[in-house]
This record gives structure tokens, sequence and C-alpha cells, in this order.
């Protein structure tokens, strides 16, 4: 089910862990798999998939593979994809390969992609060069 919020084809290889809301949680968490927050979690995440619920909330760093945010993150994002939807609040910087942002979410940080983009051309030189 994770698997397929993320666009991911691949069967899940295990349970995900789910922090369930009325549930705080403080301190470093580990997950080689996947990890669904509807609760709270005070502290720094390392997950392979992240799904943030709408209620949801982060209070500290997140490195992760993939990353679905609907609750809000509060602390730098660093993930392969982001996918930023609707309800996401976000205050810290996130770095990303692929980023998806829907209408309505809040980011307030700086977007950094984490390889150098070769093919994109800026609109002055496009212009200059007609």
């Amino acid at each position: 089910m994770f698997n397929s919020l993320l666009g991911n084809n691949k069967a899940a290889s295990g349970v995900p862990a789910l922090i369930s809301p009325n549930t705080v949680i403080e301190g470093h968490i580990f997950c080689e798999g996947e990890l669904q927050v509807d609760g709270k979690v005070i502290g720094d995440l390392d997950v392979n998939t992240l799904i943030v619920g709408l209620h949801g909330i982060i209070e500290g760093n997140v490195k992760a593979h993939r990353i679905r945010i609907k609750g809000t993150v509060d602390g730098c994002i660093d993930a392969d994809k982001v996918i930023l939807e609707q309800t996401a609040k976000v205050h810290g910087d996130v770095t990303h390969d692929t980023l998806s942002i829907e209408a309505g979410a809040l980011i307030e940080g700086k977007l950094a992609h984490k390889t150098e983009v070769t093919n994109i051309t800026s609109i002055k030189d496009k212009t200059t060069a007609q």
C-alpha cells in the first residue's frame, strides 16, 4: 500500500512501521523499510521510505530515499524523491533529486537539487540566441 503511494511498483519487503496518532516519540529513528508517521516525532529520521500523514509532525531532520508529506516537517529534508501534497508544511531546506509540489503546499526554506543539472538554459540565453 505505501509503495503504491510513492509510485513504487515493487512489493513491500516487510510490514511498514506506523507511529499512530496521539503518540509522541523522542530520539533518532532508523528504518530500512517504510515508516508512516501519523503522530509526532521529535528527533532525526533516517529511513528508506517515509510518509508523513495529514496530522503527522516531525521536529527534526529527515534523510530518506523517498518521502511523501501530507503533514508537517520542521527540519531539513534530504531525499531522492520528495512529494509534497496540498496539505504539506515544510519549515526547512529540501535537498532532492526529484521534487513534486502540489498547489497549496507550504515550504519555508531553500530548495536544492542533489546533482548538477546540465540541461537547463536560462531565459536570458534563449532570448539572445534567437
